[in-house]
């Protein structure tokens, strides 16, 4: 409710509404760094075992670990962070946040893999290697994290956007 106003009062010109508007980004903002802070717990956990104890190449255990992130991320950015409810449209918001994640999947994989090769070929300890690399995969994520915020923002407020102005008939 309280966002509703703020929103009506910025399309109305009001002199507090500049202000509603940077808290109201602030507050997404801290809440996408909680959601990506777990999500980034998850995928770190899940890239930690499976290169280190598993075995794992960093192509797969990139890849796993992504995944292992990706699906609490969205959840937490889409209903946490953006208070998005109801069904998500597959065409104007799954496909595009797949497309965002899976490109920095892209990074990770051939950041991890470069690192692994040159770890490999500097004879590093086993030890040293698996810190070498997964320190790799989590500066890969810490690097796009706002690149990914700014986007997400488009992503899911267009969404809102759109709905509100009648060009999606789909419920929040």
């Amino acid at each position: 409710m309280r966002a509703a106003r703020q929103s009506s009062a910025a399309a109305a010109g009001h002199p507090g509404a500049a202000g509603g508007e940077r808290r109201e980004r602030l507050v997404r903002l801290v809440r996408y760094a909680a959601g990506s802070g777990i999500a980034t717990v998850c995928s770190q956990v899940a890239f930690v075992v499976l290169y280190g104890p598993l075995h794992a190449s960093p192509a797969a255990a990139s890849a796993l670990a992504w995944l292992a992130g990706a699906v609490p991320n969205y959840w937490l950015n889409r209903s946490w962070t953006w208070r998005r409810r109801g069904r998500p449209s597959l065409v104007r918001e799954v496909l595009p946040y797949a497309v965002i994640v899976a490109l920095t999947l892209l990074v990770a994989v051939a950041a991890t893999s470069a690192v692994d090769a040159l770890a490999s070929s500097a004879a590093l300890s086993p030890r040293a290697r698996v810190a070498a690399v997964t320190g790799t995969y989590l500066a890969v994520y810490v690097l796009t994290f706002l690149l990914r915020y700014f986007l997400f923002d488009r992503l899911f407020r267009g969404s809102a956007r759109r709905r509100a102005a009648g060009g999606d008939r789909r419920a929040p």
